[in-house]
């Protein structure tokens, strides 16, 4: 059972006995908190100097101590506590905490700065318990923040102006993109992440950085959801495959850096994430395990369960003609279809799009150049070309177009992003253009026909990228994602196009490359209401240890590690899990043992074909919730020779105490 299954009850545990009287005394005694053994159940010990607590442990802390405050009513909107960066990801946010005798909104304007005019949001929440989140913050400045009460109809109350400092920036997010034109200001967000350099960050229409987080997720970047929450992959946990290594551990989060869930995946997953419907179960990209091909399936998993609950390998519906490599298929993004439970996915590594139809587990259609599957399993399933169509290469980015097509119940528009490369899957057909493209289909799925409506021309971009369609402004964004060779020192660009005339109105530089980037405004609605606690946050579950009955040979002639073995692994404590960083496929196996209980997680079941991601450096897991309570000692097969190793950890059925130092 996961530690915060455990400790879903004793709410007084973490309560502060003492009045938290500014941010300042907040913060230290935050920390404190975070020291999560001596303030609720811990059921784990060991001599492993690295502990690392999940976010969703510090979300539990922090929320339960922002309730205790509302409840004790030491705040009133003349003495309002300013919490910055609340739960220590999000520093351009803020949350501001009081109480008012009556009920009533709360709605707060950021003075504008650096030719960035005001921004305002209101909560919409009538109530007499304010947790206001603040975003929109500007960097490194002393931001003016006007507070305004309103009464159920809008008319104000009250009002004051508060102070809020914020940090600078660090790389990769400083100063990390400029305006290189600007025809026509926006008044959303361009929300960016993922790529080599990894960062997550937002900008207005004058580059300013409104948003970002401090830590680096997977390079696919963080998965944005329609409500303003996103899926955040950790960059170096992860599970060992046949090539990619995925993410397995993931956090539902807001923008304020609270996690909703953590969600524990046997496969992972990679480069795309959806929600089927708002707050609804999610759809993401995985790997089959039974075979030696990888980012070839489709898996759905419940919101609040982290349970998978479908999962298609996409092997299945192609004969063998193509699957001549191990990424064969390479799906890089999914869009979906509610009335038809229905998909539609990017196979880069095919230039194909393919509609899906999940419960028949079956395919509706095939876009892509004819001739690609001639003689094949699907030839019947393609689309017939009207018209003539400039065909798209290794694309990106498949997006269902909403507008006024919508009313016709026989046609689907889509979208995608043609990087128009054909590096990974030569074709005879292809032109050689050192040109991408953002590209828009009508599909006729009656006559199965499909004619190309738009496409907007963009510089090289070889990889990643995403486009977006915004019908009611009559605008079309290219995310131009990865730029090489650089243009003009910029590794990516954001381009904005009028979608009648093709003209390009606006054009974002970005000093660092990136996987996805998005328009966004902020849901301080949704961010504003606490988090229902009374279910556990981690669920899911991730592939568990053998319960072994003997000792193996291996390990009664184990060596002990020396020095040298040992500065290659990284050992340390995530929460309930035992992990291990190395070199992908370098460690073998880990064995904890005792005299009375021996369990092994084994990773031989796959191998790395791929040269490319031999490199990579990540922790895998050895989840230690179902096992015996017990004392246990370490060992581990690396590089075909097994090892001791001076690390134990204790397991028991009751609280236990350490003075080992904790992180989040």
């Amino acid at each position: 059972m996961n530690i915060l299954s455990k400790i879903a009850a004793p709410v007084k545990e973490v309560i502060l006995h003492t009045a938290t009287c500014n941010e300042e005394r907040f913060t230290k005694e935050s920390k404190k908190l975070t020291n999560v053994r001596d303030y609720y159940s811990n059921y784990y010990d060991s001599n492993l100097y690295s502990r690392v607590e999940p976010p969703a442990m510090l979300t539990f802390i922090k929320e339960r101590m922002i309730e205790n405050i509302l409840d004790k009513e030491d705040y009133s909107f003349k003495r309002t506590l300013v919490i910055k960066n609340p739960f220590r990801i999000s520093p351009l946010s803020a949350m501001v905490v009081f109480n008012t005798e009556n009920e009533c909104m709360v709605e707060y304007t950021i003075k504008g700065k650096n030719n960035s005019k005001d921004y305002t949001k209101c909560d919409e929440t009538v109530t007499k318990r304010h947790r206001v989140p603040v975003l929109g913050l500007y960097e490194d400045t002393i931001n003016n923040v006007e507070l305004r009460l309103l009464d159920k109809s809008g008319n104000e109350l009250a009002k004051k102006t508060i102070k809020i400092k914020t940090p600078p920036l660090n790389a990769p997010v400083k100063d990390c993109v400029e305006i290189t034109k600007m025809e026509d200001k926006f008044d959303d967000f361009k929300f960016v992440s993922g790529g080599y350099s990894g960062g997550v960050y937002a900008f207005d229409c004058n580059g300013n950085i409104r948003f970002a987080l401090t830590r680096i997720p997977q390079y696919y970047g963080v998965y944005l959801f329609d409500d303003g929450r996103f899926l955040f992959p950790e960059k170096n946990i992860r599970v060992p495959a046949y090539g990619n290594a995925h993410t397995v551990i993931t956090h539902d989060m807001d923008m304020l850096g609270r996690v909703y869930h953590t969600y524990h995946q046997r496969k992972g997953l990679h480069h795309w994430a959806i929600e089927k419907e708002p707050d609804g179960n999610i759809l993401s990209l995985s790997s089959s395990i039974i075979d030696t091909y990888m980012e070839n399936a489709i898996v759905e998993f419940d919101r609040n369960t982290g349970e998978t609950i479908y999962d298609l390998n996409v092997n299945e519906l192609f004969d063998d003609k193509y699957k001549t490599r191990n990424d064969w298929a390479h799906i890089n993004s999914i869009d979906y279809i509610p009335a038809e439970e229905s998909v539609v996915i990017s196979m880069r590594n095919v230039h194909t799009i393919a509609k899906i139809n999940l419960p028949k587990r079956e395919i509706v259609w095939i876009l892509t150049n004819p001739k690609f599957y001639k003689g094949t399993n699907v030839e019947d399933k393609v689309l017939k070309p009207e018209g003539e169509i400039a065909w798209f290469y290794q694309q990106h980015g498949i997006q269902i177009v909403h507008d006024e097509t919508d009313k016709d119940p026989n046609t689907l528009r889509i979208m995608l992003f043609d990087n128009h490369t054909a590096n990974r899957r030569p074709v005879e057909w292809f032109d050689g253009v050192e040109k991408s493209n953002v590209m828009f289909f009508t599909i006729d799925e009656v006559n199965r026909t499909v004619r190309q409506d738009k496409v907007f021309e963009t510089p090289l971009s070889i990889t990643r990228s995403n486009s977006e369609y915004y019908p009611e402004k009559g605008r079309v964004m290219a995310m131009c994602a990865h730029f090489k060779p650089e243009i003009d020192g910029y590794k990516a660009k954001l381009y904005e196009f009028d979608y009648n005339t093709g003209k390009c109105i606006n054009e974002m530089s970005c000093k660092t490359d990136y996987f996805t980037a998005h328009s966004f405004d902020f849901n301080v609605k949704a961010m504003s209401a606490p988090l229902n606690q009374d279910k556990p946050q981690i669920v899911g579950t991730l592939i568990n240890p053998v319960k072994l009955d003997t000792l193996p040979e291996e390990l009664k002639n184990a060596q002990a590690a020396t020095e040298e073995i040992m500065s290659e692994l990284k050992f340390r404590r995530y929460g309930d899990i035992l992990q291990i960083s190395a070199v992908d496929h370098d460690l073998q196996k880990i064995y904890m043992y005792s005299d009375k209980n021996i369990y092994m997680q084994d990773f031989t079941d796959t191998e790395q074909p791929l040269k490319v991601f031999k490199t990579q450096r990540y922790f895998v897991n050895m989840p230690m919730m179902d096992m015996q309570p017990d004392t246990y000692k370490i060992a581990v097969q690396y590089l075909s020779k097994t090892y001791t190793t001076d690390y134990n950890v204790k397991i028991s059925d009751e609280p236990i105490k350490s003075e080992n130092t904790d992180e989040i």
